[in-house]
Parts: structure tokens; sequence; C-alpha cells
């Protein structure tokens, strides 16, 4: 299983001066939550903590969120979230293997919510894609916690049971302009790169 996020759109560029202070402090930005839904008041209690998690990291520098249950599947979404945009992956067959493989139905259904099919073997560059991924998320932060929930528990089959578990932890690129060079940016409004309270 592949669990790193897919960070490709964004520049490769190691001595950016941001980035470089950013990753001194990573593990001030890093933290992980392992929660039972059915302890906690279900799903719908869970996604309500998920929609509160990005509301409060999703405008500060730019950080992956790896979101599974390994003790019942491979299967996975993973998000890149930061200075008020998202990208979301879900697991694909390419990382997948056994029971935990995708059904064709399955794929219908995550069409059907959204993502896109992967792409691998694009001859453009910016379209290759070995996930599910959604189009950009501008700051909508409750629907997609909406999509990513109806794939964990509609189509992933996660149980309410069992411990879910959530990793933040800071990108390699963490900056703005590195993050996202292709997005334009109200200046009058900037996002800041100020640390804030994380909790689940």
């Amino acid at each position: 299983m592949s669990t790193s996020t897919d960070t490709s759109h964004a520049t490769t560029t190691a001595a950016c001066p941001a980035c470089r202070h950013l990753r001194k402090s990573a593990a001030r930005y890093s933290t992980g939550y392992t929660v039972t839904p059915s302890v906690g008041g279900g799903w719908m209690q869970w996604s309500g903590a998920l929609l509160r998690l990005l509301q409060r990291t999703g405008s500060e520098p730019t950080r992956a969120l790896l979101i599974e249950q390994p003790s019942r599947t491979e299967r996975y979404v993973q998000v890149l979230v930061g200075h008020g945009v998202a990208h979301a992956e879900a697991s694909s067959n390419e990382y997948l293997e056994g029971a935990s493989r995708l059904s064709g139905v399955e794929e219908r259904l995550l069409t059907l919510l959204g993502w896109v099919a992967p792409n691998p073997r694009s001859s453009n560059p910016d379209e290759v894609s070995t996930n599910w991924t959604l189009p950009l998320v501008h700051g909508d932060w409750t629907n997609l916690v909406e999509t990513i929930t109806a794939t964990l528990v509609g189509i992933f089959r996660l149980s309410e049971q069992l411990p879910v578990e959530m990793n933040l932890f800071l990108a390699d690129h963490p900056c703005r302009a590195c993050s996202w060079p292709n997005e334009e940016f109200d200046d009058e409004h900037d996002i800041n790169d100020s640390y804030g309270t994380l909790g689940f």
C-alpha cells in the first residue's frame, strides 16, 4: 500500500526559504488520532470531528492527512491540505491487493461521488495519477468531509466498531507558493503560516 500523498503538482525546489523554515518545526505540525467511531457517537460524530479538524488547520501551512483502518482493509483516503486548498486522493487498485481491491461496482460508485479515475499513463505529466482524485477543494470543508465519509463508509466499508487511524504531518513543501504554484490567492487576505491549535 502506498501512503505517500501525491505532491507532483508542487514544486520540488528544496531550497525554498519558507519551506526550510517550516520544516525546522515540522514536529509541531504533526499529530495522530486513533478513534473508534462507535465509541464517540458513530460516523456522524466522527465526521463532525473531521470537519472541525479541517476548519482549524485548513488555512495553515500545507499538511498531509492520512485516514485508514489497517485492522480491516488496505483502503485509505489521503488529503494534502493547507492555505485554504485541498487535494484529496482515494486508494486505487494500483496499490491494493487481495480482498482490499476495489470491485467494478465500487469504482463506479466512486465516480458517482465525484472521484476521478486514476490515469497513470497519461502523456500529460499534470494529469498523471495512480489514485482516485477529487477536483481541488477551495475551502469547502463541509463538502469535502461529506465526500470522504461517504467514501470510507459506503464504498471502502470501514467498520464503525474498529479504530480509524488519522495521521496529520507537515508536507514536504508546506509553504503556499510551493504547495499550490498554479493557484491564485487574494493577497489582501493572505493566509499566514502561523501555527494553530490541533485537536480532534
